[in-house]
């Protein structure tokens, strides 16, 4: 299990990869997995300078297979 500072750290570095194209957008959010089966969903807010951490939630995935 990850702890609050690993998952904002793997957002973080994901989040230039989500950053909408459309400056008029002031948040956003997305998934992430981390292997082999731990999802959360991150929010962040658009700032004057810069995109902002907001929080996370573990995401329950159902094993389909």
């Amino acid at each position: 299990m990850l702890n609050d500072k690993q998952i904002k750290q793997i957002a973080d570095s994901l989040l230039p990869t989500f950053i909408p194209k459309n400056d008029a957008e002031a948040e956003l959010t997305f998934n992430f997995t981390v292997p082999p089966k731990h999802t959360y969903k991150v929010w962040y807010e658009k700032g004057k300078t810069a995109w902002t951490f907001i929080k996370f939630k573990k995401v329950e995935v159902l094993d389909t297979l």
